[in-house]
């Protein structure tokens, strides 16, 4: 997500196991002389054939401004959310988009979770001031999750997550959802990480003033074993959080601070993805000697100034959405983005 002050406002091996059946003639009956069996032709085998995904997603969506970005395998579909509209839209590889997911409570469409196995999609709703429903008495005080039906569109639940602590500003960020289907989620605005349980209880995992910080602070949020790894926008920092004794978190040391870091997701080889905007405009590649307690640079790429936000594991490739903020958040802005992109990046 965007740092507001800063723009002048605020994804088992198998074993193969050969079986040998030989045949026994009866002990007392003369031998048979068979004619040997002619050899058969086979076809020689071909490995499986690639996966093949496309390079470059873009689709025509004036003035949506997406954030957060998940794909349905089931449905073949990339999912993209609006922080200016507060809907979140299926987009095709070949471009087609169309919104699958709204309701009247949506303001801001943020971060966004898809958790096929309990057929929902899990959605942050905010109000940053730049969506056609912001109100003077949500704008910077919202931090709800929406829980939509996967298969439907329609809404299961929603939770609000500010009530739990009235004080101060909130922005639901970003969610991750555990095996369990324990969701955590970050409030940009509060110190504050939640947990959602699969019955949609909601409690405080943590909230810590070391979280504190100017603009947008918690972001990005991934889950592994037991932790999770959330990234500190403004100061780019990444902490460790223990899932089992949530105050023992730790910073995790880094060859340099990564401001902007948004996105986070894992790669296909272990390695951690981190997807950084404002002034950085870069896509990380993270390795770990230690299980995360600190991490190297291992490669990175540029992506240009299309202000890049969250990315998405498919097919073992990753994508990264560029959400073009820098023109939502400008006071001068006057001719609105209509096509946005979702590009593969390899690292």
């Amino acid at each position: 997500m965007i740092n507001t002050q800063r723009l002048k406002f605020p994804a088992v091996s198998f074993a193969v196991l050969a079986l040998a059946i030989a045949g026994c003639g009866k002990g007392n009956e003369p031998a048979v002389t068979e004619k040997p069996a002619e050899p058969v032709a086979t076809a020689p085998q071909q490995s499986a054939a690639p996966v093949m995904t496309p390079d470059l997603v873009s689709f025509n969506a004036p003035a949506l401004y997406p954030e957060g970005v998940e794909y349905d395998a089931k449905g073949q579909r990339f999912l993209v959310t609006s922080l200016h509209a507060g809907t979140v839209g299926a987009v095709k590889d070949d471009g087609s988009y169309s919104i699958v997911f709204q309701d009247p409570a949506m303001v801001s469409a943020v971060g966004l979770r898809v958790d096929a196995a309990r057929d929902r999609v899990l959605v942050c709703n905010s109000d940053p001031g730049v969506s056609v429903h912001t109100k003077k008495e949500t704008q910077g005080k919202l931090a709800g999750v929406a829980a939509f039906q996967l298969s439907t569109g329609a809404l299961i639940k929603y939770v609000d997550l500010g009530a739990l602590a009235p004080a101060g500003g909130h922005f639901c960020n970003d969610i991750i959802i555990g095996a369990d289907g324990n969701a955590y989620v970050s409030d940009s605005f509060s110190p504050i990480l939640y947990k959602i349980d699969p019955a949609y209880n909601a409690s405080i995992l943590l909230n810590n003033d070391r979280f504190k910080g100017d603009g947008f602070n918690l972001n990005g949020l991934v889950i592994k074993d037991d932790f999770l790894i959330v990234t500190k926008y403004n100061d780019g920092l990444l902490f460790k959080i223990p899932l089992a004794d949530p105050g023992k978190f730790s910073e995790i040391k880094l060859d340099m601070p990564l401001i902007g870091a948004d996105g986070l997701l894992w790669n296909s080889d272990g390695s951690l993805v981190v997807i950084a905007n404002l002034q950085t405009n870069k896509v990380f590649k993270l390795t770990s000697a230690d299980n995360w307690s600190s991490a190297t640079i291992a490669a990175s790429t540029d992506t240009g100034p299309v202000f890049p936000t969250t990315g998405v594991a498919r097919d073992g490739a990753t994508y990264v959405l560029h959400a073009m903020l820098q023109v939502l958040f400008n006071p001068e802005t006057k001719q609105h983005v209509e096509k946005f992109d979702i590009r593969k990046y390899v690292l």
